[in-house]
């Protein structure tokens, strides 16, 4: 599935919330749909947590039904 997307040019970017990207700041995550940035998250996640890798894989599922199988 991230495969089918990484093919198709979708990425799912972690982008830090604070200047400089600090280790340990918090993250949100956005949608790079063919090098445009289509859908930004709101919701803030811990580095390296399991909440931000199960959100990660989350977009991805969404990312590939929306626009690989296009449901």
């Amino acid at each position: 599935m991230k495969e089918a997307c990484w093919y198709e040019s979708i990425y799912v970017v972690q982008q830090p919330t604070q200047r400089g990207g600090y280790k340990g700041s918090d993250v949100k995550l956005y949608i790079d749909y063919k090098n445009q940035k289509r859908i930004e998250g709101t919701k803030l996640y811990a580095q390296n947590s399991n909440e931000l890798e199960e959100a990660i894989e989350q977009a991805y599922k969404y990312c590939y039904k929306r626009f690989i199988l296009k449901e």
